[in-house]
Parts: structure tokens; C-alpha cells; sequence
């Protein structure tokens, strides 16, 4: 198998300063006919554990930490400076005033899954990221299937129209379903239309994921 033939995923830090990295794992679940053996916290030995799904690594300013699951099904999510949580008492806005946002993907599932991501912002914004693709390599949203190479997150109640982005509450991109995730944080605006997963049918190539700052977007 060649990097041609399946999905490798990069992080990279376009801040000043360093700052923390958390990556959380999905679980085995043979239910899952997608991914049910997916990428673990052991397969990346720059990784710290945290807890059974849940690692996290220090990246320098200006650095990139590339992550090659080796064709191997890689699905979960990374957020900065924190672990993911809802609004933190007395916090800064990098460590979670008002709540944390993550970046989530699904790479290298079994054919004939789709590979997927996505920014959300459900339980808050804590930061400002991106995730860029090449061209020509098949990603799209929404109910046309637009192209689209980047995508990024705005602050907490600006996110309704821009692709790729699940707003603040809104659990199933258009709405909210069940109860608040967060619930002393607003609800959305939601999306008009199912934009918020970016995905498609092929392999290959490099999805980053880039810890940016509000000038750069």
C-alpha cells in the first residue's frame, strides 16, 4: 500500500507559542462496519496517554506533528490548549470561557464508507482552526455536492453559512436534537442546510488540521 492509497491526517500550530494537543480515539465497535477497529492511542508513540482513548502532545510554534495511520481506519477528534469540555468558571477563552471547539474526521474507513470531516463547535469556541485539503481530490458538502479545500471556524454564534462548521448546540448541524450538550451556552444560529460534514468516496492525500489565529482567517 502506498500514501497514494489511503488518508494521512497533519496538525499544525501557526501561533507564537506552543500549545497542547489532545487527540481522542474512537472505540472498537464491531457494530461500526465502517471502523470498527480503528487507530489507537499506541499506534503514535509521540502521544501521552490520558485515559483509554484520549492522548495529547505538545507542538511547537510554527511546528506540524504529521499522523500516518498506515491505511489503517483513523477516526476521532482534536481540540487545543484543553481537553474538550463545555464552559470552564473563571477561564481565559483559550481554557474554555466559552466552551471548546474540535476539529473531528474519519479517515480510511472500509469501502464503501465515506471518509468525513468536520469543525465543531457544539460544545463552544476556545480557538480559531482550520482544515484544508488538496484540490481535485474529491471532497464536497452540502446538498450539491459543492468542492471545498478549507474550512474554519468563526467565533460562537457566527458559524451559521459557513461549510464544514456545526454551530454552537446544534447537535445535527440544522438543529438541536435532545437536550443542550452545553446547556448554559446559546443555541446556534443553526444551519439552514446540511453543510457541516465535508466528505467523499476516495483516499489519498493529507487532511491538516491548523491551529490559526483570528488575522490569519
Amino acid at each position: 500500500m502506498t500514501t497514494k492509497d489511503y488518508t494521512k491526517l497533519s496538525v499544525k500550530n501557526e501561533t507564537k507559542e506552543a500549545v497542547e494537543v489532545f487527540v481522542t480515539f474512537a472505540a472498537d465497535n464491531n457494530a461500526n462496519k465502517c471502523c470498527p477497529s480503528p487507530a489507537a492511542i499506541s499506534d503514535f508513540p509521540v502521544l501521552t496517554k490520558v485515559n483509554k482513548l484520549r492522548g495529547k502532545f505538545t507542538l511547537a510554534a510554527g511546528a506540524t506533528q504529521v499522523f500516518d495511520s498506515k491505511g489503517a481506519c483513523f477516526s476521532g477528534n482534536i481540540g487545543f490548549y484543553i481537553e474538550p469540555q463545555c464552559p470552564v468558571k473563571s477561564a481565559d477563552f483559550h481554557h474554555g470561557k466559552t466552551g471548546t471547539n474540535i476539529a473531528e474526521f474519519t479517515l480510511n474507513p472500509n469501502t464503501p464508507c465515506f471518509e468525513a470531516y468536520d469543525i465543531s463547535c457544539v460544545n463552544g469556541v476556545n480557538c480559531f482552526m482550520m482544515m484544508k485539503v488538496e484540490a481535485g481530490l474529491g471532497w464536497h458538502y452540502g446538498p450539491k455536492n459543492t468542492p471545498i479545500e478549507t474550512i474554519y471556524n468563526k467565533s460562537l454564534q457566527e458559524n451559521k453559512g459557513n461549510p464544514g462548521v456545526f454551530p454552537v448546540n446544534c447537535t445535527d448541524c440544522i438543529q438541536l436534537v435532545g437536550d443542550k450538550p452545553c446547556p448554559v451556552l446559546p443555541l446556534g444560529p443553526a444551519q439552514t442546510e446540511r453543510i457541516c460534514n465535508i466528505q467523499r468516496s476516495e483516499r489519498g492525500g493529507t487532511v491538516q488540521i491548523i491551529l490559526a489565529t483570528p488575522q490569519i482567517l
